[in-house]
C-alpha cells in the first residue's frame, strides 16, 4: 500500500498507527458497505439468524464475501466484554465494510471485509411508545427509485438523514417516506403496514427503493400467517395511506408501533388512529412468539 497520511480532529495520523485503516477504508470512503442493527435482551440476540442471513445475502450484491464463523467468534467475544461490564440490555450494530482499499472506487482483490461491531442502550421512550403509539409526519424527500440497492441495509444513509433534518421538535416519531410518485415506501428508520379503507392489510413494495427489514420480514413470514390475516405487497399510493384505518411501522429493535396521529407536508393532522382489532391481535402475536418485543 502507498504511503498514508492522515490527520482526525488536527491528530496526525501515521502509518505506524492502525488507526490509519480508518481512513481508507471503503466503508467511510464510499459507503461500500452494510449494517444490522441487532436488540441485545437478556444477553441474547433474538433475531440474529435473521439478521445474519439477510446481512450475508445483500453483502453479496456489494461484492463482499463475509466469514461467518469469523464474525459469529468477534460477536462472541465482543458479548463476553459487554457481560464483563453488566450491559446485557441494548443494541449492537453490527458493520461490516469492504474493507481497506486505497484511492479509487474499483474494489480491491480479493476484498478483505472490515468488521465492527458497537454497543448502544435502549432507544429512549421505546416502552412508552409502544404503549401511547407515535405520530408521524409526511417527509418533503424523496426516496430515488435504484432497484440494484433496493432492500438492502446499506451504509448509504444520506436520505434517511435528509428526510430526518426536516424536523427539530419531538412532535414527531418518524417520518414517511415517498418516491418521486408519491407511493409510500417506508418510515425514516422502520417499515409500513397498514390496513386500507376496505379493510386490506398492505405493506409497501421495496423492489425499487427502502430497506427489506428483519422485522417486516418475520411479520410477513410468520406473525401474519399465525394470525390468519392476509396481506398484500404492493404499491400503496398516498390517497390510500390518508384513508387508512390501521397503521404501524415495525424494525427489529423497537418491535411494532401503532402509529395514532399522521401530520401532512405542512405539519397538518390528518388523521388520529388508535390500537384496535387485527393490529392488536398481531401485537399479542408477536409478543407470544418473540416476548422480547
Amino acid at each position: 500500500m502507498s504511503q498514508a497520511y492522515c490527520s482526525f480532529n488536527g491528530e496526525l495520523i501515521t502509518e505506524n498507527n492502525q488507526a490509519v485503516d480508518l481512513f481508507v477504508d471503503r466503508g467511510l470512503a464510499y459507503g461500500h458497505g452494510l449494517f444490522e442493527t441487532v436488540l441485545l435482551q437478556n444477553t441474547q440476540l433474538p433475531l440474529l439468524e435473521r439478521h445474519l442471513l439477510r446481512l450475508n445475502r445483500d453483502a453479496k450484491t456489494l461484492g463482499i464475501s463475509i466469514d461467518l464463523s469469523l464474525l459469529d467468534s468477534y460477536l462472541n467475544h465482543f458479548l463476553d466484554h459487554l457481560k464483563s461490564h453488566d450491559l446485557n440490555n441494548g443494541v449492537i450494530k453490527i458493520i461490516v465494510t469492504a474493507g481497506i482499499g486505497g484511492r479509487g472506487y474499483q474494489s480491491p482483490q480479493p476484498i478483505k471485509p472490515s468488521i465492527i461491531f458497537s454497543y448502544s442502550s435502549m432507544p429512549p421512550h421505546m416502552n412508552v411508545n409502544r404503549s401511547n403509539g407515535i405520530a408521524t409526519r409526511y417527509c418533503h424527500h424523496r426516496l430515488p427509485n435504484q432497484p440494484a440497492l433496493a432492500g438492502i441495509k446499506h451504509l448509504n444513509r444520506l436520505d434517511q438523514v435528509l428526510a430526518r433534518q426536516e424536523w427539530d421538535c419531538a412532535n414527531y416519531q418518524d417520518g414517511l417516506m415517498f418516491n418521486e410518485t408519491n407511493q409510500l415506501i417506508e418510515a425514516i428508520s422502520a417499515n409500513v403496514f397498514l390496513q386500507n379503507a376496505t379493510g386490506d392489510w398492505l405493506t409497501p413494495c421495496l423492489t425499487s427503493a427502502g430497506v427489506s427489514g428483519v422485522m417486516r420480514s418475520l411479520l410477513l413470514e410468520e406473525i401474519f400467517p399465525a394470525c390468519q390475516i392476509d396481506i398484500q405487497i404492493r404499491a400503496i399510493e398516498i390517497n390510500e395511506l390518508i384513508g387508512c384505518q390501521q397503521l404501524f411501522l415495525c424494525n427489529s429493535v423497537r418491535g411494532l408501533m401503532v402509529v395514532s396521529e399522521i401530520y401532512g407536508f405542512q405539519n397538518e393532522l390528518l388523521r388520529s388512529l388508535s390500537a384496535e382489532g387485527q393490529t392488536l391481535m398481531l401485537i399479542e402475536k408477536l409478543t407470544e412468539m418473540y416476548p422480547c418485543f
